[in-house]
């Protein structure tokens, strides 16, 4: 389990594997011995989770098309840390990408799904403004 008690306006991650993740719902984030499914959404396709909102519509299905589109829809939410979790091993984008992330002063690090899930739980808890992308493939 990895979700933080103290998180309860906001997703936070439950577990994950290299196909899908299972996230708690924004005010379940008390995870008890009495916890259900209901408590839980599982996502298993990319998906921008930030705060209360997922979104996972007109989002590239893998790492891949990873392009400059997916970090205007990051820019669309008031975070300061943008995550973006690559699938099952640490992938970086094209210089290109890399370079207009650093001509524009942003802050996105990229790291495998499972460091990405992990971290946006400890920054969540620390109540930073973050948000995350996350591909499976």
């Amino acid at each position: 389990m990895l979700q933080l008690e103290s998180i309860k306006d906001a997703y936070s991650f439950h577990s994950y594997d290299k196909h899908s993740a299972k996230l708690i719902k924004p005010d379940n984030n008390v995870h008890t011995n009495h916890s259900t499914e209901n408590d839980l959404i599982e996502i298993s396709s990319t998906t921008m989770i930030y705060k209360n909102v997922l979104k996972s519509d007109n989002l590239p299905a893998s790492f891949n098309e990873f392009n400059e589109q997916c970090i205007e829809n990051l820019l669309e939410y008031d975070a300061e840390i943008f995550l973006i979790g690559t699938g099952s091993s640490s992938r970086f984008p094209d210089k290109s990408i890399l370079q207009y992330i650093a001509g524009n002063k942003l802050s996105i690090d990229f790291m495998d799904t499972g460091a990405a899930s992990r971290t946006y739980n400890i920054l969540t808890g620390e109540y930073r403004k973050v948000a995350v992308l996350i591909f499976f493939k």
